[in-house]
């Protein structure tokens, strides 16, 4: 079998070398590495990597201008590596709607001594995203997002503030963050729903995420922060190293209990907790990710009464987390990424 050939574009030198180690101790090949986008650039004239780890903040040539020209020229699996700084989410964010499939938070800033802490989570990031067939990335490049700021009813009033009968839950990981504003730029306000989100990212990412998916929704998409109220035609997006769980009166709480299966927020947990609140008046829906995140608490849905959508392997990045569901055979529906609102909303308005 091959191996997976990476490149490496990081300005600084120590970093090069230490995720190149962490590759090569990994069995994945190294065949370039470069020290900012321009330099990056030269060198994919004459390599063809399987998987890009791309800095954010470079010199000359920044991620996310890289992605960009690498993208059109492409396209490529992208992995971003990210320094948790204001700049640094704000541009992981852009570059994962403009095409990148995941990324991986440096530990302790641009130049992280103790990168190797983050070496498992690098090595299997890149074998998950070495399976994306380069066609559904061209797919995938290619979702448009409209502008809906105009469409909005006072950010999202037109429910009222009224508790909502039923629930929207939307479970996704890898490839999530733009599978999201294209399900949400597909929806219409809600009528009797309210929608709450987990999305796989870790800190400083969640805040501007929801405000991401704010700017393109039809109604309010905010960060939960613990203690809202679900209502009607509103969205809430599952914090960053949190779990985000459901009380009987419908209201929500964050909790700091361990990762579960090395997540946190874990949509199982959501789900579980929402159960007890909304019974059988829930819709799963569960998008492109790795491992099983929302596999039991779909169980748990089903057996409430309640339906599953599942993303399809068509439109799906990465078929994990959907493809756990559909293994179990927990899915009411499985469908392509464009054709999941529909749904939501017939749901809804039922």
């Amino acid at each position: 079998m091959r191996k997976i050939r990476a490149m490496v574009v990081d300005d600084s030198a120590f970093m090069r070398r230490m995720i190149g180690d962490i590759l090569e101790k990994a069995g994945i090949e190294v065949i370039a590495a470069a020290r900012d986008g321009v330099e990056a650039l030269e060198k994919l004239n004459g390599f063809t990597p399987d998987v890009i780890l791309l800095d954010v903040e470079m010199p000359r040539m920044n991620g996310l201008i890289f992605l960009d020209e690498a993208m059109r020229r492409g396209p490529y699996r992208v992995v971003m590596l990210s320094a948790l700084t204001g700049e640094g989410s704000q541009y992981t964010i852009e570059a994962l709607e403009r095409g990148a499939l995941d990324f991986i938070q440096k530990p302790s800033g641009s130049i992280s001594l103790d990168i190797e802490k983050k070496a498992e989570e690098i090595v299997s990031k890149v074998r998950a995203v070495v399976e994306v067939p380069l066609e559904k990335l061209r797919d995938f490049k290619a979702l448009r997002f409209p502008s809906r700021e105009a469409g909005k009813v006072e950010k999202g009033m037109a429910g009222g503030e009224a508790i909502a009968e039923k629930l929207v839950f939307i479970a996704s990981s890898t490839g999530g963050p733009r599978a999201l504003k294209a399900l949400f730029a597909g929806l219409r306000n809600l009528k009797k729903s309210c929608a709450v989100i987990v999305q796989h990212m870790p800190a400083g990412f969640t805040t501007r995420f929801a405000k991401h998916l704010d700017d393109i929704a039809p109604f309010s998409v905010i960060e939960a922060s613990g203690g809202e109220l679900t209502w009607i035609n509103r969205a809430f997006l599952a914090p960053e190293g949190k779990h985000l769980l459901m009380k009987e009166d419908k209201s929500l709480v964050l909790n700091d209990d361990p990762p579960v299966a090395g997540l946190k927020p874990c949509a199982d947990l959501t789900l579980l907790s929402a159960v007890k609140a909304f019974g059988k008046n829930i819709l799963a829906v569960v998008l492109t990710g790795m491992g099983k995140d929302a596999l039991e608490g779909c169980r748990a849905v089903k057996n409430s009464g309640g339906k599953v959508v599942a993303e399809s392997q068509d439109s799906a990045l990465i078929f994990g987390m959907p493809g756990a569901v559909v293994r179990e055979n927990l899915a009411d529906w499985v469908l392509p990424l464009e054709a999941i609102p529909r749904v939501i909303l017939e749901w809804d308005e039922a």
